[in-house]
């Protein structure tokens, strides 16, 4: 679109960002349906990729999916318990807590339950749980874990021959953990029933197991009730026997040893003790100390090592002697920088600042060698420090040792002997109450609801998954597309560079197609509207440099700067290309190329760096016609740059730059000016303030918009005459799923008029 005439007030003008529109007031839904609609026709590959392709995974794994019956038996843990005597038992009943009835779901699950029933159903012969049995279904190279068992396979040698036990034991542990991996067993809730289901390809085996690990569960508490009883009763015996001498024989030597080394009841610490628990404490906080120095120091050698900074040193930056330094470092690069606008490199008084410079330099060096000699000696000295406490603490706990010696002795055979009596009248009480125990035992759990087949299979139900696998995979796709598009930082159409922005959009430049010249090489895009001048790219050239013109019908701009926000943008192709088209066109014009730092104007002409160039003829070297180079395929003048310069902004503000373009604005009709980019160098934000119009490009899809709002905004704090942004390095087909409503959504209706 063109740029507004001057004159009228423009949205883009007063800052409030431009959605496109000259009128209506369309409602805020309207807005959000017609964002949702680009966005879904912009991702509608990914939405359409993801929502059959997670589908498509879906129904291959619903139906390789065998047929599942689950069964599902209920026991009670009975709390209440009959006995004859009113004693304790040696095998208790179920407390009634909620950790019990947890254990009793873990003894469900365990492999020792699991192993009786495997025998007693004799599993390891039914080829569900012993896949060896199994006829291979030709569905299992899908299976991705087939693949890597056969590559593993390969790569392990192959193992030595086992015998007959070893593989009855492996097929019984296969046996076992399929049984365990088909078990689910839950504790219902409020409640001390638990519910055993099984899991199984036909319902009246899983019936059979479950009812079986229900039976096989109760008799196990049997089992171990009686069995209990009986070994208790045999070890008690045997253990009493053999505590009461223990008892005798600790009690004896205490006696003993008191007499023999003249002890009394201990009371209160030595004063060896006490020493030693400083002289730890002591330890403790100078090797703290010790390694603090050493981080320091070893930190501050790696950086040196490292070719690192080495004033980022804590030690360094805090010195008040290298603060200074770096003041008058500053003062003096301050005062250099004023002596070399006035005079040469070898003047005096640029020499003795020189000089200076380097001695202060060398001080700053010798002060850092200084903070890093003092660094290594506080680590020798936090070493000593730790050296001689440790020296002390070995000293002391010699005398220690030596002094409390028998003191311990006592206290261990005392306390030996105290344990050995606690012991004995614990047995003999036990022994007592269980050899008058009478207890009928019963088990603690009974099935409340047994088992039968199921009518139908529980898993999978093939309709409701593959509802839920489109359903899910539509929203994920959907999902998708909206977070690609929250990511995506580029802007795509004329409308996001309105939006964001708040400036006009100027035109959109299409990319190039990558086609070769007469020299067999890839034509650059200024090379290409040449050969090609009835071209898309041509025409968009042809349309921007009409809207500058209309910018100001009364008095046209004739000096025109190109910029950017961040580097290879487009931004030297945009401004080379139209200056090269303008000039086709039969204008008289003149190209300057700006960028002091990073000169490109040569190359893309396929120019060599000129001798001599803009900074030279600033500088009252040469005359303009010596430093003006003629473009081989047009009549265009370039100005290039040949060498740089210390400062760049200072330069291309100068006096000098003003009467440059002040001259060159009457000898020819349109002056292009390419410059660094905004964002790095204040270079264009200079130059904006002496040019006429200045053209702000994006490059599509790419400049962050955040970048380039930060560099209007620096333009804008220059009152820089911005005409309005380009939108290069354009995909067409691409942009055309962007913007309902901008114009490369239609470009497909119109391409036929450009001749590509």
């Amino acid at each position: 679109m063109n740029a507004p005439v001057k004159g009228t007030t423009s949205k883009a003008e007063t800052g409030v960002p431009y959605d496109g529109r000259e009128g209506g007031d369309e409602g805020l839904l309207d807005l959000d349906l017609k964002a949702l609609y680009r966005t879904l026709r912009k991702r509608l590959g990914v939405i359409v990729g993801i929502t059959i392709g997670v589908t498509a995974l879906a129904m291959v794994w619903v139906f390789q999916q065998t047929p599942i019956y689950v069964a599902e038996v209920q026991i009670l843990l009975d709390r209440q318990k009959m006995q004859i005597v009113d004693m304790q038992a040696v095998m208790s009943g179920l407390s009634p807590d909620s950790a019990s009835v947890d254990s009793e779901v873990q003894i469900l699950r365990s492999r020792t339950l699991a192993a009786r029933v495997v025998e007693n159903l004799k599993l390891t012969e039914d080829p569900e749980f012993n896949g060896a049995l199994r006829e291979p279904s030709m569905l299992r190279w899908l299976d991705p874990r087939v693949w890597i068992g056969s590559v593993l396979s390969l790569l392990e040698p192959e193992p030595l021959q086992q015998n007959v036990e070893e593989l009855a034991l492996a097929e019984l542990n296969r046996a076992i953990n399929g049984l365990l991996g088909r078990l689910t067993v839950t504790r219902q809730r409020g409640s001390y029933v638990i519910a055993v289901g099984f899991l199984s390809e036909n319902p009246a085996k899983a019936a059979r197991i479950a009812n079986a690990i229900a039976e096989t569960y109760i008799l196990d508490q049997l089992d171990a009730k009686f069995d209990g009883t009986r070994q208790a009763n045999e070890w008690l015996s045997r253990r009493l026997t053999e505590l009461r001498q223990q008892v005798r024989d600790s009690e004896r030597a205490v006696e003993i040893y008191r007499a023999e080394q003249g002890l009394e009841t201990p009371s209160g610490v030595t004063l060896n003790e006490q020493e030693l628990s400083e002289l730890n404490a002591q330890l403790i906080l100078a090797r703290a100390s010790l390694a603090e120095v050493q981080a320091r120091y070893s930190r501050a050698r790696q950086i040196r090592a490292t070719g690192g900074s080495i004033e980022s040193v804590t030690d360094v930056i805090q010195s008040g002697t290298i603060t200074a330094l770096r003041q008058k470092q500053a003062e003096l690069a301050r005062e250099l920088a004023n002596l070399s606008s006035k005079y040469g490199p070898r003047h005096p008084e640029i020499v003795n600042a020189e000089a200076q410079r380097r001695d202060i330099q060398r001080q700053i060096g010798a002060e850092i060698e200084r903070i890093m000699g003092s660094l290594q000696n506080n680590v020798a000295v936090a070493e000593s420090r730790v050296s001689a406490l440790e020296e002390n603490l070995r000293e002391v706990r010699g005398e220690t040792g030596a002094g409390g010696q028998a003191l311990i002795q006592l206290r261990e055979l005392e306390r030996e002997a105290s344990a050995n009596r606690a012991v004995y009248e614990s047995f003999l009480n036990r022994f007592k109450e269980t050899s008058q125990q009478e207890d009928f035992q019963t088990p603690d759990s009974r099935v409340i609801s047994a088992a039968t087949p199921p009518g139908s299979p529980s898993y999978p139900r093939k309709g409701l998954v593959l509802v839920l696998a489109l359903g899910l995979s539509g929203m994920l796709g959907v999902g998708v597309a909206f977070l690609l598009e929250h990511l995506d930082n580029g802007l795509q159409t004329g409308r996001d560079v309105e939006q964001a922005l708040g400036l006009p959009h100027l035109v959109s430049l299409p990319a190039t197609p990558a086609e070769k010249g007469a020299d067999g090489k890839v034509m650059s895009p200024p090379d290409y509207l040449l050969v090609k001048p009835l071209s898309a790219f041509s025409e968009s050239l042809r349309s921007l440099r009409s809207a500058l013109q209309l910018s100001n019908v009364d008095n046209p701009p004739k000096i025109i700067l190109f910029t950017s926000a961040l580097p290879n943008e487009g931004k030297t192709t945009s401004s080379v290309s139209f200056a090269r088209a303008a000039a086709a066109s039969g204008l008289k014009v003149a190209l300057i190329d700006c960028d002091l730092r990073h000169p490109n104007v040569h190359k893309a002409f396929g120019l060599k760096r000129p001798e001599a160039g803009l900074v030279e003829f600033l500088a009252e070297r040469l005359d303009l016609a010596q430093v003006m180079v003629k473009d081989p395929k047009s009549d265009l003048d370039i100005l290039p740059i040949a060498t740089g310069t210390a400062n760049p902004p200072d330069v291309l503000g100068s006096t000098q730059m003003k009467l440059l373009l002040e001259r060159l604005r009457v000898d020819y009709d349109l002056v292009v000016l390419d410059s660094a980019p905004v964002l790095p160098v204040s270079d264009s934000r200079v130059l904006s303030r002496i040019a006429d119009e200045t053209v702000f490009v994006v490059r599509w899809n790419e400049t962050p918009r955040d970048a380039a709002q930060a560099a209007i905004r620096e333009l804008r704090l220059y009152d820089a005459n911005i005409a309005g942004a380009v939108l290069a390095v354009v995909d067409t087909a691409a942009q055309a799923k962007y913007g309902y409503g901008d114009g490369g959504y239609y470009y497909g209706k119109y391409s036929r008029y450009y001749v590509n």
